[in-house]
């Protein structure tokens, strides 16, 4: 399967509790529609989890969003379709189109570190009423997107494995960057990769986070990751939706 992921950004502070109904309403219908897409899902940033604002403030963004498709040449097909542009379209309404990642996306490599004991890996399929915590990283600016992703996969992520609260876990790296709005790659990635882990339950996440294997993982994170981006508020408990899959 072909992942691709975005940033999901609502338009200005006004009429925003309309903007997330027609999100849910109109746009998620659109993007069914959309040929060759397999899986959909948005999550919905709920609160932000670490560093400023942890647990009393919303996300600096309002989702991220993750489309699977067979394939590439089965991505820039759907990229090319008239679903799509109505899409598109649709989007300049309700998301925000000054802002800096507006467009980007990147190819997913997906690394599953951990499945839920005795449940096949199902993407999207992690069973209903589990806290789901996102992580959207940048690596630091000294490292290779090799040296990053090698750090991430072998040092961060067995440190990830020793906090036993989490369920399920997956590393989404970022291998290319795209442009969902044209027909020409974008060369700057919008972001290096994110974190997915699941909980039983938020007290359940809440617990962990207060761990000593947490801070553990938390006093590896500056040997890896831009910490300036980390904490600005895309470190969030999120609430995934499955638009189709």
């Amino acid at each position: 399967m072909y992942k691709v992921a975005w940033l999901v950004k609502l338009a200005g502070t006004e009429d925003r509790p309309e903007r997330s109904r027609r999100s849910s309403d109109e746009h998620f219908e659109l993007m069914r529609a959309v040929p060759g897409l397999e899986r959909h899902t948005v999550n919905r940033g709920l609160s932000i989890a670490e560093g400023p604002g942890a647990g009393r403030e919303a996300p600096t963004v309002d989702g991220v969003a993750c489309a699977w498709f067979s394939d590439r040449a089965a991505f820039e097909s759907a990229l090319s379709s008239s679903e799509w542009q109505r899409v598109l379209d649709h989007g300049r309404e309700i998301f925000d189109p000054t802002w800096e990642h507006a467009g980007q996306a990147v190819e997913i490599e997906e690394r599953i570190m951990r499945n839920g004991p005795g449940t096949p890996w199902s993407g999207a399929g992690a069973p209903p009423g589990m806290c789901k915590h996102i992580g959207v990283l940048e690596f630091r600016r000294d490292l290779t997107r090799n040296a990053g992703r090698a750090w991430w996969t072998d040092v961060h992520g067995p440190i990830a494995l020793g906090i036993p609260e989490i369920r399920y876990y997956v590393q989404s790296h970022a291998t290319r960057a795209l442009r969902l709005d044209g027909p020409e790659r974008d060369e700057d990635f919008a972001f290096d990769g994110f974190s997915e882990a699941w909980f039983t339950d938020r007290p359940t996440f809440e617990r962990a986070h207060a761990s000593p294997a947490w801070l553990a993982l938390r006093d590896d994170a500056p040997n890896l990751f831009d910490m300036r981006a980390l904490d600005s508020g895309v470190n969030m408990v999120v609430d995934e939706r499955v638009i189709k899959g």
